[in-house]
Protein backbone atom coordinates (compact mmCIF):
# COMPACT_ATOMS: atom_id res chain seq x y z
CA UNK A 1 0.00 0.00 0.00
CA UNK A 2 1.28 3.42 -0.95
CA UNK A 3 1.07 6.16 1.20
CA UNK A 4 1.27 9.89 -0.33
CA UNK A 5 1.70 13.44 2.18
CA UNK A 6 -1.20 15.77 1.68
CA UNK A 7 0.46 18.34 0.25
CA UNK A 8 0.06 21.98 2.03
CA UNK A 9 -2.11 24.82 0.66
CA UNK A 10 -0.39 27.33 -0.77
CA UNK A 11 0.62 30.31 1.87
CA UNK A 12 -0.73 34.06 1.02
CA UNK A 13 1.99 36.17 2.48
CA UNK A 14 2.54 40.00 2.29
CA UNK A 15 5.30 40.84 -0.18
CA UNK A 16 7.59 43.93 1.63
CA UNK A 17 10.98 45.36 1.23
CA UNK A 18 13.12 47.31 3.45
CA UNK A 19 14.62 49.80 1.37
CA UNK A 20 18.40 51.23 2.00
CA UNK A 21 18.71 55.13 -0.05
CA UNK A 22 20.57 57.99 0.81
CA UNK A 23 18.54 60.61 1.82
CA UNK A 24 18.64 62.70 -0.84
CA UNK A 25 18.02 60.44 -3.79
CA UNK A 26 15.12 61.13 -5.58
CA UNK A 27 12.05 59.32 -4.09
CA UNK A 28 9.76 59.23 -6.16
CA UNK A 29 11.39 57.36 -8.80
CA UNK A 30 12.68 54.60 -6.93
CA UNK A 31 8.74 54.47 -4.85
CA UNK A 32 7.28 54.56 -9.13
CA UNK A 33 10.39 52.12 -9.54
CA UNK A 34 9.02 49.64 -7.05
CA UNK A 35 5.15 49.90 -7.95
CA UNK A 36 5.21 49.29 -11.46
CA UNK A 37 8.00 46.48 -11.02
CA UNK A 38 6.11 44.84 -7.98
CA UNK A 39 2.50 46.13 -7.78
CA UNK A 40 0.75 49.56 -6.03
CA UNK A 41 2.36 50.56 -2.76
CA UNK A 42 -0.33 49.79 0.03
CA UNK A 43 1.95 51.38 2.93
CA UNK A 44 5.57 53.73 3.08
CA UNK A 45 6.87 53.63 6.03
CA UNK A 46 8.82 55.55 7.84
CA UNK A 47 12.87 56.17 6.65
CA UNK A 48 15.05 56.10 9.78
CA UNK A 49 19.38 56.65 9.86
CA UNK A 50 20.52 53.64 8.54
CA UNK A 51 23.96 54.27 11.02
CA UNK A 52 24.76 50.56 12.40
CA UNK A 53 27.16 49.31 9.44
CA UNK A 54 29.30 51.59 6.57
CA UNK A 55 28.61 48.35 4.27
CA UNK A 56 26.60 50.45 1.37
CA UNK A 57 28.78 53.66 2.09
CA UNK A 58 31.26 53.14 -0.91
CA UNK A 59 28.73 52.25 -2.98
CA UNK A 60 25.95 54.43 -2.36
CA UNK A 61 27.28 57.52 -0.40
CA UNK A 62 26.69 58.85 3.07
CA UNK A 63 23.76 59.96 4.99
CA UNK A 64 21.62 56.44 4.07
CA UNK A 65 18.20 55.88 5.55
CA UNK A 66 16.22 52.19 6.00
CA UNK A 67 12.35 51.90 5.94
CA UNK A 68 9.91 49.32 4.86
CA UNK A 69 7.25 49.07 2.18
CA UNK A 70 4.09 46.93 1.42
CA UNK A 71 2.51 45.97 -1.70
CA UNK A 72 -1.05 45.51 -2.49
CA UNK A 73 -2.39 41.93 -2.88
CA UNK A 74 -0.99 38.58 -1.44
CA UNK A 75 1.80 36.21 -2.60
CA UNK A 76 2.56 32.88 -2.29
CA UNK A 77 5.61 32.71 0.07
CA UNK A 78 7.31 29.91 -2.19
CA UNK A 79 7.63 32.48 -4.90
CA UNK A 80 9.87 34.88 -3.09
CA UNK A 81 13.02 34.01 -4.96
CA UNK A 82 11.36 35.46 -7.93
CA UNK A 83 10.41 38.62 -6.57
CA UNK A 84 14.19 38.69 -5.14
CA UNK A 85 15.49 38.15 -8.97
CA UNK A 86 12.90 40.91 -9.98
CA UNK A 87 14.47 43.52 -6.92
CA UNK A 88 17.90 42.67 -8.23
CA UNK A 89 17.29 43.67 -11.71
CA UNK A 90 15.71 47.03 -10.19
CA UNK A 91 18.69 47.28 -8.05
CA UNK A 92 20.54 47.36 -11.36
CA UNK A 93 18.40 49.30 -13.19
CA UNK A 94 18.59 52.15 -10.91
CA UNK A 95 22.06 53.00 -10.80
CA UNK A 96 23.96 56.43 -9.80
CA UNK A 97 26.17 58.77 -11.93
CA UNK A 98 29.18 56.47 -10.91
CA UNK A 99 27.68 52.92 -11.73
CA UNK A 100 26.66 52.39 -8.05
CA UNK A 101 23.37 51.41 -6.70
CA UNK A 102 20.98 54.07 -5.62
CA UNK A 103 18.95 51.73 -3.28
CA UNK A 104 19.39 48.08 -1.95
CA UNK A 105 16.14 46.44 -1.82
CA UNK A 106 15.22 43.41 1.08
CA UNK A 107 12.69 42.28 -0.77
CA UNK A 108 11.05 39.75 1.31
CA UNK A 109 7.45 38.35 2.96
CA UNK A 110 4.97 38.44 6.20
CA UNK A 111 3.22 35.41 7.05
CA UNK A 112 1.30 35.60 10.35
CA UNK A 113 4.40 35.01 12.21
CA UNK A 114 7.36 35.80 10.61
CA UNK A 115 9.70 37.98 8.66
CA UNK A 116 11.60 36.30 6.02
CA UNK A 117 14.36 38.10 3.64
CA UNK A 118 15.55 35.76 1.06
CA UNK A 119 18.95 36.29 0.01
CA UNK A 120 21.88 34.95 -2.67
CA UNK A 121 24.03 35.02 -0.15
CA UNK A 122 24.82 31.71 2.11
CA UNK A 123 25.03 31.89 5.85
CA UNK A 124 24.71 29.52 9.33
CA UNK A 125 21.23 31.00 9.54
CA UNK A 126 19.81 30.62 6.37
CA UNK A 127 17.97 28.01 4.79
CA UNK A 128 18.33 26.79 0.99
CA UNK A 129 15.34 27.38 -1.01
CA UNK A 130 16.94 26.51 -4.45
CA UNK A 131 17.69 28.25 -7.52
CA UNK A 132 20.71 30.12 -5.71
CA UNK A 133 18.32 31.41 -3.13
CA UNK A 134 18.66 31.03 0.90
CA UNK A 135 15.85 32.23 2.70
CA UNK A 136 16.33 34.16 6.45
CA UNK A 137 13.88 34.64 8.95
CA UNK A 138 14.64 37.99 10.96
CA UNK A 139 11.87 38.58 12.98
CA UNK A 140 9.31 36.62 14.40
CA UNK A 141 5.72 38.00 15.66
CA UNK A 142 4.34 36.69 18.49
CA UNK A 143 1.95 38.28 21.71
CA UNK A 144 1.10 41.28 19.50
CA UNK A 145 4.85 41.98 18.83
CA UNK A 146 7.64 41.67 16.55
CA UNK A 147 10.91 40.25 18.09
CA UNK A 148 14.17 40.24 16.11
CA UNK A 149 16.01 36.65 15.83
CA UNK A 150 19.30 36.02 17.48
CA UNK A 151 21.14 36.68 14.11
CA UNK A 152 19.16 39.49 13.11
CA UNK A 153 21.24 42.93 12.05
CA UNK A 154 21.71 45.29 14.53
CA UNK A 155 18.78 47.88 12.82
CA UNK A 156 16.42 45.43 13.09
CA UNK A 157 17.31 44.18 16.68
CA UNK A 158 16.48 48.27 17.80
CA UNK A 159 13.68 47.85 14.84
CA UNK A 160 12.37 50.84 14.60
CA UNK A 161 10.07 49.80 11.80
CA UNK A 162 7.93 47.99 14.69
CA UNK A 163 5.05 50.79 14.48
CA UNK A 164 5.02 50.21 10.27
CA UNK A 165 5.04 46.79 10.37
CA UNK A 166 2.19 46.44 12.42
CA UNK A 167 0.50 48.15 10.51
CA UNK A 168 1.35 46.60 7.63
CA UNK A 169 0.43 42.93 9.92
CA UNK A 170 -3.22 44.38 10.15
CA UNK A 171 -3.64 45.41 6.35
CA UNK A 172 -2.11 41.89 5.49
CA UNK A 173 -5.10 40.21 8.07
CA UNK A 174 -7.54 42.00 6.16
CA UNK A 175 -6.29 40.89 3.06
CA UNK A 176 -6.15 37.19 4.17
CA UNK A 177 -9.88 37.63 5.14
CA UNK A 178 -10.91 39.12 2.07
CA UNK A 179 -11.63 42.60 3.45
CA UNK A 180 -10.24 45.73 1.76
Amino acid sequence: MLFFAKLPPMIASKLIAFIIAPQSSLKKAWISALADKFGGLEHEGEFFPFCKTDYYKAEMGENLHRGVVSFEGLIEAENIGLHKNKAIELENILLNETGGRILNIDIGYMDSDKIVLPSTKRGPFKLYAGSGIWLDMILTYAKGDFKPTDWAFADFKENPYKRDLLLIREKYKRALHGKT
